[in-house]
């Protein structure tokens, strides 16, 4: 493999890895998310139900 190969090879993988790991970084966030507006939904319901 000569060194430009071996130098696309590199930055192809790190391209791939960085996209793959803030993937991963945004489905998180968007389950945090969505969890933390189920749980204030539901204690809102029941702020309102208790009034």
């Amino acid at each position: 493999m000569t060194t430009v190969q071996s130098m696309m090879l590199s930055v192809c993988f790190g391209a791939v890895m960085g996209t793959l790991i803030a993937n991963v970084g945004f489905i998180i966030k968007c389950a945090i998310d969505t969890h933390k507006e189920k749980k204030r939904k539901k204690n809102e319901e029941s702020a309102d139900k208790a009034e």
